[in-house]
């Protein structure tokens, strides 16, 4: 286990060396925030109009969670589609390009050390990131009334995806010698993968719109 947190620590000493890591974590919260603005400021803008109509069936239909919260957490997914493989992509290729991965190799640490090692490295910077947009979940729950536990899941689902992401990247990571080439390769796969998701997320609620349909015939 020392071995593996020695290893994590390079890791993250290495992206915070380098202006990867603030790079990485200001183009995040930039993009997250100019989201949160724009979600925030049409849900602001609508419910004004509306209440100046003063039509009580369309403002019981305004809710927060759904029009602010849900579709935030849903553009942040979309975000960590970039940002985890421009983290990963150097892991394995930088050591070869470097010549320290043979000598990773015939140390004494077992290859999966060094895997879980890397691993954990990134998954501190995705999990930093990540906590950090909570900050515009307190914001909602200072001035707002959003529901907290349908947040909270939602953010522990943002928090999942980017560890599989990572892991993922991790593993493709380990496959190429080029940085280019590698970060392609983790990108298109986590477009795949977040597709696919999406995809059997979106049959599902179409089958219980058509099962509700029928209840109701």
């Amino acid at each position: 286990m020392r071995n593996v947190l020695t290893i994590a620590g390079k890791e993250i000493r290495s992206y915070f060396a380098s202006p990867v890591a603030y790079v990485l974590i200001a183009a995040y919260l930039a993009l997250a925030g100019y989201f949160f603005y724009a979600l925030l400021t049409a849900f602001n803008t609508s419910l004004q109009i509306y209440s100046m109509m003063r039509n009580p069936e369309m403002l019981a239909r305004f809710n927060l969670n759904e029009m602010v919260i849900v579709p935030l957490l849903h553009n942040m997914a979309v975000l960590l589609i970039f940002i985890v493989p421009a983290i990963t992509m150097r892991m394995f290729p930088e050591e070869k390009r470097s010549g320290t991965y043979e000598l990773l190799l015939t140390s004494p640490i077992r290859v999966g050390e060094i895997v879980l090692g890397k691993f954990l490295g990134g998954l501190v910077l995705v999990l930093l990131m990540v906590a950090l947009s909570g900050l515009f979940g307190v914001l909602l729950r200072a001035y707002g009334n959003p529901e907290l536990p349908m947040m909270l899941v939602g953010y522990l689902g943002l928090a999942l995806m980017a560890t599989v992401f990572l892991a993922l990247g991790t593993l493709i990571s380990s496959f190429t010698d080029n940085v280019v080439i590698g970060g392609t390769m983790k990108m298109s796969s986590t477009a795949r993968l977040w597709r696919r998701g999406a995809i059997t997320i979106w049959f599902r609620l179409k089958r219980d719109s058509l099962s509700g349909f029928r209840i109701m015939l």
